[in-house]
C-alpha cells in the first residue's frame, strides 16, 4: 500500500496550515485551541445538535433551563482539522502523483497537530476511518476506490464534525458540479481548502501521438490519435474546470490550489501552497 515519504516530517517543522490560523468565532468545539488538555476534563457546555450523543445531554442543566444541552470534554475544544484525500484510481494512476497527494496530506495533518489541532486523514469513501497523522504514516492509502466520487464525498462530508477545518485533495477529474459537490462540506466545515493535483501529462497532453486510453475507474479502453483539436478541446474543458472549481470556492470562502505532481513539496509548500493562503511559514 503507498505510504506517505518522511519529506513531510520536516516540512511540518517549518509551514503552518495557515487555513487554521483565524478560526470563525463558534461554540466549544468548534473553534481552534493552541493547548491540549485530558480529554476527561470537562471543559463546556453547548447547545444540542442532531446527531449528538444523548448520553452527553446534561439533564440537570435542562430541568433549569428547558433548553438541551450537552457537556463537552475538553479534547473537544481542540480545533479538528480533518484532510480528506480522494483514494479514485484516477488519483493512483501514476507514482508521482500519488505520493504527492499522502506526502500534502501527512504535511497538512502534521503542521496542524504540531498547532495543537486535532488532526486526521481519511479517504474520500463511504465506509472511511479516520487515521491519526502517526497512524497514516504507518498505513498510506490504497488508490483504487471504484465508487462515484462524487458520492463518496457527501458520505464523507456528513461525518465531517461540524465546525472542523476541512482540506480535501483531489484531481477532480470526474464528472460533476463544483456547487453540488463543494456545497455539503462547505456547510459543514468552519474553514475549507481544496487542492488539485494533476500530473504533467493530464495538464499539458501532447499533441501528435497515438493512444490507448483505458479508463481507470471502469476498465473501458478508446483508441485514438490526440490530434492538435482534440488536444485543444481538452485545454480549454480542463481550464473551465479549474477555473470553476477555483470560483466555487471564493463563493464559498474556501482556499484553492492547484499542483503539479511532478513538482517537488517544498517547492510547492514555498510556492502555490502559500500563495493560496494554506500554508504559511512558521
Amino acid at each position: 500500500m503507498p505510504k506517505p515519504s518522511r519529506t513531510a516530517l520536516a516540512l511540518a517543522e517549518r509551514f503552518e496550515l495557515a487555513l487554521s490560523a483565524a478560526p470563525p468565532p463558534g461554540r466549544a468545539g468548534e473553534r481552534l485551541a493552541r493547548t491540549a488538555g485530558a480529554g476527561s476534563e470537562f471543559h463546556d457546555s453547548r447547545a444540542y445538535q442532531v446527531g449528538d450523543d444523548v448520553r452527553r445531554i446534561d439533564w440537570r442543566a435542562f430541568a433549569r433551563s428547558d433548553q438541551l444541552t450537552v457537556r463537552v470534554w475538553r479534547e473537544e475544544a481542540l480545533a479538528r482539522v480533518e484532510v480528506l484525500c480522494d483514494v479514485s484510481r484516477s488519483m493512483g494512476v501514476e507514482p508521482r502523483k500519488a505520493q504527492l497527494a499522502l506526502d500534502f496530506a501527512l504535511l497538512a495533518a502534521l503542521a496542524a497537530r504540531a498547532d495543537g489541532c486535532a488532526a486526521s486523514v481519511s479517504a474520500v469513501a463511504p465506509l472511511a476511518q479516520p487515521l491519526s497523522p502517526d497512524e497514516f504514516l504507518a498505513r498510506g492509502l490504497e488508490f483504487d476506490a471504484r465508487d462515484d466520487v462524487g458520492q463518496a464525498l457527501r458520505a464523507s462530508a456528513e461525518r465531517v464534525r461540524r465546525g472542523a477545518v476541512v482540506l480535501l485533495i483531489s484531481d477532480f477529474l470526474f464528472e460533476h458540479d463544483p456547487r453540488e459537490l463543494l456545497a455539503p462540506l462547505a456547510a459543514r466545515a468552519g474553514a475549507l481548502g481544496c487542492v488539485q493535483i494533476l500530473s504533467r501529462a493530464e495538464r499539458e497532453p501532447r499533441a501528435g501521438l497515438a493512444e490507448r486510453l483505458i479508463d481507470c475507474e471502469s476498465g473501458a479502453a478508446l483508441d485514438l490519435v490526440l490530434d492538435e483539436a482534440l488536444v485543444a478541446d481538452y485545454r480549454r474543458r480542463l481550464e473551465a474546470l479549474v477555473a470553476a472549481l477555483a470560483e466555487q470556492c471564493r463563493r464559498t470562502r474556501a482556499l484553492f490550489a492547484s499542483l503539479d505532481a511532478d513538482a517537488p513539496l517544498e517547492e510547492l509548500a514555498r510556492g502555490p501552497l502559500t500563495d493560496a493562503g494554506l500554508l504559511a511559514p512558521r
